[in-house]
């Protein structure tokens, strides 16, 4: 039977195939990178990125105790924060205008120092959670307030809370489901989530 490592591990690369494709539906050739649309296929092709580096630390370094295995967390975890960023830039680009759109980017950007000190100075990761967990609750709040204008939009709210329902079980260091352990259950339920984020994201505008 696998370890928990190593399942987590294999679901981890499982999740980020899911997500690369679902990156590579949302960058389709009309989407302008500059786009709304555009940020968030990048918000999921980094949070893609992040699961495969997370699947290649548990299952390379972290299993063995290789000396990698610090670098390879830092790594995961500030791209990580700059998943989470771009959420709030797309988030941004979608819904705000002008001096309140870069005011909004001005104030992730900043905020996001703190995470990356954290994570450059200990092996504190509630930082990162609560990092993203700003960036879920700004973007369900403007997708709230836009559910009659926008189509999707409910959609990504459902999304949105179902990722942060499923995120507490990492502070709160749940058991998981039998056989699996935390992280690979964590894993295996982000998987149908992360579908809703992408479909939400479909009805973001594509042009700058």
């Amino acid at each position: 039977m696998l370890s928990e490592l190593a399942l987590s591990a294999l679901t981890d690369v499982i999740l980020a195939c899911e997500l690369f494709f679902l990156a590579g539906l949302s960058l389709r050739p009309e989407v302008k990178l500059c786009s709304p649309a555009g940020i968030w296929g990048i918000t999921l092709l980094l949070i893609g990125l992040a699961s495969m580096l997370g699947a290649i630390d548990h299952g390379f370094f972290e299993a063995i105790g290789h000396e990698g295995h610090r670098p390879m967390v830092v790594i995961t975890r500030v791209v990580i924060v700059l998943g989470s960023l771009a959420m709030i830039c797309a988030t941004a680009a979608q819904y705000l205008r002008g001096k309140a759109r870069m005011a909004l980017i001005g104030l992730g950007g900043l905020l996001a120092l703190w995470p990356l000190f954290m994570i450059l100075t200990s092996d504190d990761f509630l930082s990162v959670i609560l990092y993203y967990s700003i960036g879920l609750l700004l973007l369900a709040g403007f997708s709230a307030a836009n559910l009659s204008r926008q189509k999707n939009a409910g959609v990504m709210l459902v999304g949105i809370v179902l990722t942060l329902a499923v995120s507490t079980m990492i502070p709160l260091q749940s058991d998981g489901f039998w056989g699996l352990g935390l992280y690979a259950s964590y894993h295996v339920l982000l998987m149908p989530i992360v579908f809703l984020l992408y479909l939400g994201g479909r009805s973001f505008r594509t042009g700058c």
